[in-house]
């Protein structure tokens, strides 16, 4: 772990958990008040939960960029925030560059990128940790969202400008091109930035060649969850496979179903997401439940019940989670080659790595059978 000031400032676009970076914001948050620190946690979007004793929550009180009652509002924000840039800096005029330093996590959904104008005009140290790739990508995970595939165009270039590879629109991947061109030339944060975070190999190796030369790279893994006092489970007497994460198609759940029904097994899907109805609806025949959102607890509990955990991700996914959660009670996974949960699959009994469709069956199948 990185020597660091007594002062701390975390920087999220929401202060609550919402998702993967969000929660990794909110442990490091209380990891590092409990080691002592003074912890500052600045943020846009504010939900009275999950806060954490004795640590100092300022919120800009401004909702989701795409979900402002105006949309052209909410655009002009997510390209630069004037109000987030002005209350940051009035917080840090009440601390000093010699004791404090700035921990970005998230600023693309509220924030903006006006964050690093208001850090550098006040002399204060920034580091950022890189839980996908929008300091780089425009989309923030170098994946065709209408190819379901992998994206190997180098980011800002005009092959990049001419592929319409956004979830929504080619407008809206036009928008997200603004963002980056504003982001990364005309406020510049790799100039503005000391040190990136990296979570994985896997990532580092992604994103590393898009990092200027003057930043520095340090690796300190994610924190995860572990049950207290628990067991390492014995999967072999468990009859399920299992799918934890959001029900989209980057993630891979449809690959997940499909397998789990063409293996003829029974599969529990653990999350909700926009591909939720249609694979519910396409694999109604199949032996596959399909549970919902499930709190921290009630996913180790379904993690405790399985046969192994399937994480079918088909993008370049930095840290899983949901990965070292299962290996930490004994529970294999099957993860695709494309993410960094390839990174955690160090031991035969840790699960398996595959490539192709066929491997992901054979590989459920092995698991079946397995006594």
């Amino acid at each position: 772990m990185l020597q660091l000031p007594h002062n701390i400032i975390i920087v999220n676009d929401f202060d609550y958990i919402n998702g993967g970076a969000a929660k990794v914001a909110i442990d490091w948050a209380r990891i590092l008040k409990e080691k002592g620190h003074n912890i500052v946690f600045f943020s846009a979007v504010h939900q009275e939960q999950d806060k954490i004793e004795g640590v100092r929550y300022v919120c800009t009180n401004q909702a989701e960029c795409l979900k402002d009652s105006s949309k052209i509002k909410g655009a002009l924000r997510g390209l630069y925030n004037k109000k987030a840039y002005k209350d940051f800096k009035e917080l840090l005029a009440e601390y000093s560059p010699e004791d404090t330093i700035v921990y970005i996590h998230g600023w693309i959904k509220a924030l903006s990128c006006s964050i690093w104008n208001a850090t550098k005009e006040m002399g204060f140290e920034v580091q950022v940790t890189a839980h996908d790739y929008f300091l780089a990508c425009p989309n923030g995970g170098f994946y065709n969202y209408k190819l379901n595939k992998i994206c190997h165009c180098r980011p800002m270039s005009v092959k990049c400008l001419l592929c319409n590879c956004d979830s929504r629109n080619y407008a809206f991947k036009l928008y997200r091109c603004a963002r980056t061109f504003i982001q990364n030339t005309l406020v510049n944060i790799m100039g503005k930035t000391k040190r990136v975070i990296s979570i994985s190999d896997f990532s580092e190796n992604v994103i590393k060649p898009y990092i200027s030369s003057n930043v520095q790279i340090e690796r300190i893994a994610n924190p995860i969850d572990k049950l207290e006092q628990v067991e390492r489970i014995d999967f072999s007497k468990n009859d399920y496979f299992l799918f934890v994460g959001r029900v989209s198609k980057e993630k891979g759940c449809d690959i997940f179903c499909q397998a789990i029904s063409d293996c003829g097994v029974k599969g529990v899907v653990v999350g909700d997401g926009p591909e939720l109805s249609a694979l519910k609806e396409k694999f109604a025949e199949a032996n596959i439940e399909f549970v919902g959102w499930k709190s921290r607890l009630e996913v180790f509990g379904y993690m405790k019940k399985a046969r192994a955990l399937v994480f079918p991700s088909r993008w370049y996914e930095a840290a899983p989670l949901t990965v070292p959660e299962a290996l930490s009670i004994g529970l294999p996974c099957i993860v695709s080659d494309c993410c960094a949960a390839r990174d955690y699959i160090k031991r035969e009994e840790d699960g398996v790595v595959y490539s192709l469709y066929s491997d992901l069956k054979t590989a459920i199948m092995s698991y079946k059978m397995a006594e």
